[in-house]
């Protein structure tokens, strides 16, 4: 599907990396009117038109607040809402409803309508068109959105940098299926040799290689079209997945085909036709490191008896340490009994 994500805007904040805000909102003037605002006050901004254009935003470059206009929702059934809050890799990302005042006088069924907040537009004028601070109440849209994000890092855990579930989640996510006793595959992604390349060629390309490893490992596990799968950042250059036990193979072949095939490029031409870098090791030693690969170590929980996730990590733990001693980019699979 085609992209509708407008041109980004960035601002410095006043610490860390600027937070994304997605606007969705068929209003074009409208939209252009609250990206002004929110770029005023630091934010990143993204924006799109269309149904298709929010998950095309949401998957490519994840935001960290989608503030999504009532009109959008339709008489569709499930609403654009209601999927964006079921969605199973990004559904914890917060949605604030921009919702006119007689629509919520009317009452809304929050059940249907899962927002984390909203707030109340105003009917336009021909003297406010124009006007954002007209269509919405500045300080309190700011400090809603503001809200929705320090709500999110206490309760959610996401990663900032790739807007995916942190280890917190992920964890709870693997013992509710042990408590439950539904088979699964975990799996830890590993980025070879990420440290030299990020100590070589600077954090800013460092990240850039972290976000790229994020959309390949969320591309593959979405391809399955499955409801019971998470995919979750731990931190750094760490991933981790849950997936039924029947994927495994073929999630793990896609992610290190997409991976061998972009990395490269993340590299200058001359150290790309060596195939290899110099920088210096965890001692300080200047030593020669080959490109990036992908280590991805599998736990098939099918085969196994298990009653604690620290027996699941311990499995983990032992598959991932054998799989970085291969040379390239490869995958193991533990379905010892």
């Amino acid at each position: 599907m085609g992209s509708e994500t407008g041109e980004l805007k960035t601002k410095p904040a006043s610490s860390g990396l600027p937070s994304t805000v997605l606007i969705v909102m068929d209003d074009r003037a409208k939209c252009t009117c609250l990206r002004t605002l929110l770029d005023e006050h630091g934010f990143r901004v993204a924006t799109t038109h269309s149904r298709e254009g929010a998950y095309d935003a949401i998957y490519t470059d994840p935001p960290q607040v989608v503030l999504l206009d009532w009109a959008m929702l339709g008489s569709e059934r499930p609403s654009l809402l209601a999927e964006l809050k079921a969605d199973n890799i990004y559904g914890h990302l917060p949605v604030i409803l921009m919702a006119p005042e007689e629509v919520l006088r009317a009452g809304v069924d929050w059940a249907l309508s899962p927002a984390d907040d909203y707030v109340i537009t105003q009917r336009a004028t021909p003297s406010t068109i124009g006007d954002s601070r007209a269509l919405l109440a500045e300080v309190d849209l700011v400090s809603r959105i503001r809200l929705c994000l320090a709500r999110a890092h206490r309760d959610i855990n996401a990663n900032p940098l790739t807007g995916l579930p942190g280890n917190i989640t992920i964890m709870r996510e693997a013992e509710r299926r042990i408590a439950d006793g539904i088979a699964f595959a975990m799996g830890y992604l590993d980025v070879d040799n990420f440290k030299p390349f990020n100590d070589a060629y600077g954090f800013s390309r460092g990240d850039e290689v972290l976000r790229m490893t994020a959309r390949i490992l969320v591309n593959a596990v979405r391809a399955i079209d499955n409801p019971d799968t998470h995919v979750g950042h731990i931190g750094g250059d760490d991933f981790v997945f849950l997936i039924p036990p029947q994927y495994t193979v073929r999630t793990c072949k896609r992610i290190i085909q997409d991976f061998d095939c972009i990395v490269p490029n993340f590299y200058d031409e001359e150290d790309r036709q060596v195939g290899a870098i110099k920088s210096v090791d965890r001692k300080g030693n200047v030593q020669t490191f080959p490109l990036m690969t992908v280590s991805v170590a599998v736990v098939d929980t099918s085969t196994f008896d298990i009653a604690h996730l620290a027996d699941l990590s311990a499995r983990a733990a032992e598959v991932k340490h054998f799989t970085k001693q291969l040379t390239g980019s490869n995958y193991i699979i533990d379905r010892r009994k």
